[in-house]
C-alpha cells in the first residue's frame, strides 16, 4: 500500500508540475494549486438499522485548476477509513467494520466572487471511484473477537470497489499570494451495493486543505 500511494503522489505531482509550466508561458496568474487535505465526519450503510455514529476520517492530497473566474477542475486522492458501526440491543453488542479504501475524487467547481477576493465561497460535485485496501472488524466483546469469529466475517463484509458521487460546498480562504486554506463539508453517496447482504457507502464529513500556487 504505501508503494502504491507513493508512485500515485509522484504521478500526481509530476503532472501538476508539467501542466503548470505550460499555464505559466501564457500568464503570471497561478492557475493551479496542490497541497494536503484532512477530513473527519460520520459514516454509514443505507438500509441497516440500528447503526450509531461511525467516526470516518480521510487523508491525502488535493488538486484544484481553475483558469477561469468562476469554474475550477481539480481531483483529490486520498486514503479514506469508512463503514459502520452498529448495536445490537438484545445482547448489548457492538460490532465495527472499517473497510479503507484508496479514494479518487474528480470535482467541477463554481467560485463565487472574483479574482483578487481574499475569500472565495465555492460548490462542487463530482464522481468518486475507491479500491478497498484494507478491512477491521471488531465487537466491544471480547469473546467474539477470536480467530474463529473473525474468519466468519474477516474482510468480505465490503467489496473490493466503491462508485459514487459527492457534493459539497466551502470557502477557499487566501492566507497569503499563493496560499490558500479550504474548508468545506460534502456528502457522498454511494451507487454500488458494497456489503453482502445489501447496502451501499454513505458519509458526511468536514475537510480542510492547504493548497498551494503553482
Amino acid at each position: 500500500m504505501k508503494k502504491f500511494l507513493t508512485i500515485a503522489t509522484g504521478l500526481f505531482f509530476a503532472a501538476s508540475i508539467n501542466v503548470n509550466a505550460q499555464t505559466k508561458k501564457r500568464s503570471n496568474v497561478e492557475y493551479m494549486s496542490l497541497g494536503p487535505i484532512v477530513g473527519f465526519g460520520h459514516s454509514w450503510v443505507s438500509g441497516k438499522d440500528n447503526q450509531d455514529f461511525k467516526a470516518s476520517v480521510n487523508l491525502g492530497i488535493g488538486l484544484i485548476y481553475s483558469k477561469h473566474e468562476h469554474w475550477g477542475f481539480g481531483a483529490d486522492l486520498a486514503v479514506s477509513h469508512e463503514g459502520f458501526k452498529m448495536e445490537d440491543d438484545l445482547t448489548n453488542t457492538e460490532l465495527v467494520v472499517n473497510p479503507v479504501y484508496l479514494r479518487l475524487t474528480p470535482k467541477a467547481y463554481y467560485f463565487f466572487g472574483s479574482y483578487g477576493n481574499k475569500i472565495r465561497p465555492k460548490v462542487y460535485a463530482g464522481p468518486s471511484l475507491a479500491y478497498k485496501v484494507d478491512e477491521r472488524v471488531s465487537f466491544n466483546d471480547e469473546r467474539l473477537n477470536s480467530d474463529e469469529v473473525k474468519a466468519v466475517f474477516g474482510k468480505d463484509i465490503f467489496d473490493d470497489a466503491d462508485l459514487g458521487i459527492t457534493a459539497g460546498a466551502g470557502l477557499n480562504v487566501e492566507l497569503k499570494k499563493g496560499v490558500w486554506l479550504n474548508l468545506d463539508g460534502n456528502y457522498y453517496h454511494g451507487l454500488l451495493d458494497v456489503t453482502d447482504n445489501g447496502g451501499a457507502n454513505r458519509n458526511l464529513r468536514l475537510n480542510v486543505g492547504v493548497l498551494f500556487g503553482l
